[in-house]
């Protein structure tokens, strides 16, 4: 009786080392290289824009078909944050009380602000390359992407099971100043 129970644990112990773990190790891998893949995509696209000052449609499509082949599905939102001064006056009904300094104020654009102007659902098509197709920025705005997965990967279902630990979907955030006007 020993000697049964003593081999179904070794061969319960087999099929973990010899299924599992090699399964475990395996999705981690794919989990990570999907991960890589997304974050150069994003990088690549919030450098493309902030280095040219627009968002256009060419490149949105070249992120969106990056983060396909990245084997994941993601949630991509944009946030662009347009920089304001405003003057500080003692006294706001005369301006001769100006005191010499400003106060910045970001006002912020989403995903819907600037997908209208990327597809616009005007009766004309326009070219994917027309001016009119532009999310145009200005030196010293902020631009930022931000990706959530839409699910959790095999890796972290995984690892909720084998860990007893929360699963976590990927989320990834780049962005900055942008650095160029668009002409």
């Amino acid at each position: 009786m020993a000697d049964a129970l003593k081999g179904v644990i070794i061969v319960i112990l087999l099929a973990f080392v010899f299924g599992v773990y090699p399964a475990f190790r395996q999705s981690e891998v794919v989990e990570r290289n999907t991960k890589l893949a997304a974050n150069a995509a994003v990088v690549e696209f919030v450098d493309t824009v902030r280095g040219k000052g627009y968002v256009d449609a060419g490149d949105y499509e070249l992120l969106l078909h990056s983060l396909d082949n990245s084997y994941g599905v993601f949630n991509v939102k944009m946030e662009y944050y347009k920089k304001n001064l405003q003057p500080l006056y003692g006294n706001p009904d005369d301006y001769s009380t100006f005191q010499n300094s400003f106060s910045v104020r970001y006002d912020g654009y989403f995903n819907k602000d600037i997908l209208k102007v990327l597809y616009p659902d005007s009766g004309t098509s326009l070219a994917a390359d027309d001016p009119h197709r532009r999310f145009t920025m200005h030196v010293g705005d902020l631009f930022n992407v931000r990706l959530e997965s839409e699910g959790t990967t095999l890796a972290s279902r995984m690892r909720s099971l084998l860990f007893h630990s929360e699963l976590i979907p990927v989320n990834l955030k780049y962005g900055g100043m942008v650095r160029s006007e668009a002409p």
